[in-house]
């Protein structure tokens, strides 16, 4: 395609407004066309024959740059809805880590808009990112919305949306990531004082310490990607997982599949935890559920992919609302094949020395 003025995509951020700070970071369109992420790829919405590239993160300039406007993206309207939306930012709710820090990140803005419109209805597009072979919504998304009381559709590509809002994750500013503002801390405690009292039966720990594991094998299922989303669970393998997890379950720790739990179970199982060790990936997020509890903080980091520490400046689970210590593994973990790792951080590793795991895992 010959790139243009005439099929470049306008984008989100031109029409976000700031009036009291990043919390205002919202921006409206009237009789707007949102368009299938299955078709696009990208979320784009039409208004006025304009195509507004709807995505508002660190990559964002190099995506605008590799799409283009594309007019067999859209369908024929032959629907009108009335009334006030809130669109959900969809692309970052094929990932666990992402929903819970961009899509929580957006759904502030949708909570405050709730309180002064409390008929607001929440669009969820009708696909999610078509990723790795992603193909439905995961259920951690809409587990996160029943959660909350969330009055929520899917986006129907042939209407037109009299007013759709659209708020910016906080987690990015000017193109960049930061640590996000109290309110989505408050929100995500909101999310663990509902779940107490909605998975009263979630699993008990028997000594409070929990290994999420990553062990497909041990925990097989039908189709990994409709419960997951996007799963890197076997290509990043930890190829001696199941020594792992002997010793560890030798020092008194539960493994956890967090596949097997809904999201309030989750919740309930992981605030309850006093020592947690994971490797670096999804597994992070659950750090969060810990609060406003102290918890001491295993991390693995995996080759090319290291586990957040506690000075991080910017990351979502290190700063003071989480009072979580976290002691990163020093030892050497490798790549089964070094030329593969090379290119994608994604490939199968192995922690080099089971002996002195030991020795860390036991003093966390």
């Amino acid at each position: 395609m010959r790139y243009t003025l005439d099929n470049q995509l306008r984008h989100v951020a031109e029409r976000l407004h700031n009036t009291s700070g990043v919390l205002d970071a919202i921006a409206e369109f009237r009789s707007v066309q949102i368009l299938d992420l299955a078709r696009t790829k990208i979320e784009v919405f039409i208004e006025a024959n304009e195509y507004w590239l709807i995505h508002y993160g660190k990559n964002t300039d190099r995506i605008r740059q590799r799409h283009r406007k594309n007019l067999a993206w859209a369908q024929p309207t032959t629907v009108s809805k009335e009334g006030l939306y809130y669109y959900w930012y969809t692309i970052p709710l094929v990932n666990y880590y992402h929903t819970l820090l961009d899509g929580v990140g957006s759904l502030v803005h949708y909570m405050r808009l709730r309180k002064t419109n409390p008929d607001i209805v929440l669009l969820l597009n009708c696909s999610p990112r078509p990723k790795g072979g992603v193909t439905q919504h995961p259920p951690f998304v809409t587990e996160l919305l029943d959660l909350l009381d969330i009055r929520y559709e899917f986006t129907d590509p042939a209407a037109v949306y009299e007013r759709v809002v659209y708020g910016a994750p906080l987690g990015i500013s000017n193109g960049k990531r930061c640590r996000p503002p109290g309110e989505q801390y408050d929100l995500l405690r909101e999310c663990i004082r509902i779940a107490k009292m909605r998975a009263p039966a979630a699993p008990s720990l028997s000594e409070g310490k929990v290994y999420i594991s990553r062990r497909a094998h041990a925990n097989p299922l039908n189709n990994r990607k409709h419960i997951v989303g996007e799963d890197n669970t076997i290509k990043r393998g930890l190829t001696n997982e199941d020594a792992v997890v002997e010793i560890l379950t030798q020092l008194g720790y539960d493994e956890i599949f967090g596949e097997n739990l809904t999201l309030a179970e989750k919740i309930v199982v992981f605030n309850t935890m006093r020592k947690y060790i994971s490797t670096a990936g999804a597994g992070v997020a659950n750090i969060l559920w810990t609060m406003p509890n102290r918890c001491s903080v295993g991390g693995i980091h995996t080759p090319g992919f290291p586990f957040p520490s506690n000075n991080h400046a910017t990351h979502i689970c290190t700063g003071p609302e989480v009072p979580a210590t976290i002691d990163c593994y020093k030892g050497k973990v490798l790549f089964e094949d070094p030329a593969a790792g090379a290119k994608n951080y994604n490939s199968p590793w192995y922690i080099n020395n089971l002996a002195a795991f030991r020795e860390w895992a036991e003093r966390i």
